[in-house]
């Protein structure tokens, strides 16, 4: 009873550090396509490995939040599987010169991955967020705590970002809004 506990107890401390390193490897593969995509390599028709294609990239954002040192991607649709690799956007097609882009991450349980620091950005912070052709500042406006069913934070006023990440209970919602 002993060995079949103790081999139980492994196995489900495996589990997530096995699931950790499947979604790393996977952000570290968005992160390689990328950069063929901003090289070019595509249409120099260089020798390309990688799991995506040029048309999966195309409508990929880039979030930065200098104050904590986020650098990260924003897949277009939000999955399961997606918001395990990378950050994602809540609502497609959205327009950012017009439309409130909300964004949501996994607040991540080791590193700096995912919006594990969100909660630690000021009023008044950068965000940065570059499309393929675009780069579009906001200035931290709010951040708040709110319950996890509270989605008027994600009408469409304008635009602005909104982005979201759970507490470390995973109970409630950080949010925060730049313009």
């Amino acid at each position: 009873m002993g060995t079949a506990l103790i081999v139980l107890g492994a196995i489900l401390l495996a589990v997530p550090l096995i699931y950790e390193s499947y979604t790393s490897k996977q952000g570290e593969e968005l992160m390689h396509a990328m950069n063929l995509l901003k090289a070019d390599a595509w249409s120099q028709q260089k020798n390309i490995e990688t799991n995506y294609t040029k048309e999966e990239l195309q409508n990929v954002y880039e979030l930065e939040i200098p104050s904590i040192d986020l650098k990260q991607y924003v897949l277009p649709k939000t999955t399961e599987k997606n918001l395990a690799i990378s950050l994602t956007q809540i609502i497609e097609n959205q327009n950012p010169e017009t439309d409130n882009i909300s964004i949501a991450g996994h607040r991540g349980y080791r590193g700096d991955r995912h919006f594990r620091n969100l909660p630690d950005v000021k009023k008044g912070d950068e965000i940065i967020l570059t499309t393929e052709n675009e780069r579009y500042q906001y200035k931290v406006t709010e951040i708040k705590i709110v319950e996890e069913n509270e989605t008027d934070i994600l009408e469409n006023k304008g635009a602005e970002i909104t982005l979201l990440t759970c507490t470390l209970s995973g109970d409630k919602r950080v949010v925060v809004k730049g313009k």
